[in-house]
């Protein structure tokens, strides 16, 4: 029997994305999840939904290890995103059928927001830092093999003022009034400052040997997987490696690119 590899995440995850701004590009490429289960001979149990947050992550990964014998599980991979972003759950009377679905309470479905949650972005980061710490308790309690990191940036983009969705922006591209960024509002006259501190702080509680380029920030010497895979040096986009010029998710050479990155990281 083969062992199974654990793995929850974003977009940049799910097995069953779709692009909303090029709904024709053929998606059903195998991403990056399968691709590195295939290589470690390994059983992919992809958890991964579109505009997942890291609270979505996290309880699925929870639920998934806790009802799973352990000897069963050879790896788990947390694909951790953006802080901004707000996962709860609701019931609804019919059975799901999507991909934010509980996969272990019938009626129980996902639901996530970009933008709208309560607190400010020093929260959203702490909240963050701590499911990093409460995964790495939950493996190592059962002595399980894991690792995480950053798939895309956790806070840059939020303090760099958020872009809107792809799709929002080709919808929009005859309107002259429309703003592609969201105007983000300073807390105090150090936020990026205050943000680094929070990382470099939790840097001495968390077993950063499992965590790959921890601190997940480049201003602070460490990166997130995008980061390595799918950008130029300068910060650009790799083109040949996202779905179009507008929808920057890996395509399927991107996916297998950050397969490939997190396979040479996994010893």
């Amino acid at each position: 029997m083969k062992k199974k590899l654990i793995v929850s995440g974003c977009s940049f995850t799910d097995e069953q994305f779709q692009s909303m701004s090029a709904p024709d590009y053929d998606c059903s490429f195998p991403k990056w999840p399968e691709l590195l289960a295939k290589k470690l001979n390994m059983e992919c149990v992809n958890l991964g939904a579109n505009g997942a947050g890291n609270n979505y992550i996290y309880s699925t990964l929870l639920e998934e290890i806790t009802r799973t014998p352990k000897e069963e599980i050879g790896l788990v991979l947390a694909a951790w995103s953006q802080v901004n972003r707000e996962d709860y759950q609701i019931y609804i009377s019919r059975q799901p059928t999507f991909s934010h679905r509980d996969k272990f309470h019938k009626n129980m479905v996902w639901r996530n927001k970009r933008l709208g949650r309560y607190g400010d972005l020093f929260y959203w980061i702490k909240d963050t830092l701590r499911h990093y710490i409460s995964l790495e308790n939950l493996c190592k309690r059962y002595n399980l093999p894991y690792k995480q990191f950053q798939m895309i940036n956790s806070f840059e983009g939020y303090l760099n003022g958020l872009w809107k969705t792809d799709f929002e922006i080709v919808q929009n591209l005859d309107n002259p009034a429309f703003k592609k960024k969201y105007d983000y509002n300073k807390v105090t006259n150090n936020d990026l400052v205050i943000c680094l501190n929070l990382f470099l702080e939790y840097e001495k509680i968390i077993d950063t040997k499992n965590f790959i380029g921890y601190p997940p920030v480049k201003y602070i010497g460490g990166h997130t997987i995008e980061d390595e895979t799918l950008f130029n040096d300068d910060g650009s986009n790799i083109k040949n490696l996202n779905i179009s010029e507008y929808d920057k998710h890996p395509n399927k050479l991107g996916h297998e690119k950050i397969a490939e990155f997190i396979y040479d990281r996994l010893g």
